[in-house]
């Protein structure tokens, strides 16, 4: 089984290297682990330990739409350049844009395989889409001068009561949630500006945060989505979200002991390879029945 590895925001290849340890030594010889590297030089991320030297590094510059295409096209071409996968893999970061990639390839190409045969998912955050169709007429309607009171509000009055939706209400929440993480966490990436609901916004410059209230396309490959019980409010949420993006019968779910990390408790460990070698099974057979 070949693996695409994709790792955390501010952290590099390696350190997800180190952090997978464990993991690999346990997968055996069967199981190659191939580790990308994000092209765009950032600021150390929150899950990286006061000791990691440099680089820190990032897939993306931003989370708008076109962002988000620049992001998922150079994990395209090293997908092209080295693979195929049987799997991918991501941590925090590298779990997000995994499912933001699963589900544009789904929707460009909807009557081809899937890119991947089954995903393991530690502790993803937000899933930023890359379609500037995704949330088009939503998003043009919180940026047009009706919507004028809430954007003065957001993110930190009474916004949700001058929403007319429920879609609306959903959208601003999670942006919120979304943001209060990046007070926590600091700027880390250079470019990054947060004002894409200010009265001079541009739609293009909204992220499109995928929330499966109101988006209703789902990975259709067996998954494995590991959290930790003591992660932050902010960083759990987004995990939680991202899980509604699963098809329920493919998924497989598991919450180690830990905060916003990779486990590394034998345990834990092996519980998790059982679940993954059971999704990459089921994977292969959904894979075959594409070729009939």
């Amino acid at each position: 089984m070949k693996i695409l590895a994709l790792h955390g925001l501010g952290a590099s290849g390696a350190m997800l290297k180190a952090q997978l340890a464990p993991f690999v030594k346990s997968f055996g010889a069967g199981y190659q682990f191939v580790f990308l590297d994000g092209a765009i030089p950032c600021g150390r991320g929150p899950a990286v330990p006061a000791w990691e030297s440099e680089p820190f590094q990032s897939y993306a510059t931003g989370f708008s739409p076109q962002e988000m295409r620049e992001a998922l096209h150079r994990i395209d071409i090293f997908i092209k350049q080295k693979g195929p996968f049987d799997g991918v893999l991501g941590f925090s970061l590298g779990s997000a844009m995994a499912v933001s990639y699963i589900l544009d390839q789904q929707r460009k190409n909807p009557d081809t395989k899937p890119p991947f045969c089954f995903a393991l998912f530690f502790s993803p955050i937000f899933i930023a889409s890359p379609d500037d169709h995704c949330y088009e007429s939503l998003v043009d309607r919180i940026l047009d001068d009706d919507h004028s009171d809430f954007r003065a509000e957001f993110p930190d009055g009474d916004f949700a009561s001058l929403l007319d939706s429920e879609d609306e209400r959903v959208f601003a929440e999670y942006l919120k949630v979304v943001l209060s993480m990046h007070s926590s966490v600091g700027n880390i990436l250079p470019n990054t500006r947060l004002d894409f609901l200010s009265f001079e916004a541009q739609a293009g410059n909204v992220p499109r945060l995928l929330h499966p209230q109101i988006y209703k396309e789902r990975i259709l490959i067996p998954t494995v989505h590991v959290s930790g019980k003591k992660d932050v409010y902010a960083m759990a949420e987004q995990s939680r979200v991202a899980e509604g993006l699963y098809t329920p019968s493919l998924t497989q779910l598991y919450r180690h002991d830990g905060g916003h990390d990779i486990p590394f408790k034998r345990s834990e460990v092996l519980t998790i390879i059982s679940m993954v070698k059971d999704a990459a099974e089921k994977g292969k057979q959904l894979q075959a029945l594409y070729d009939f």
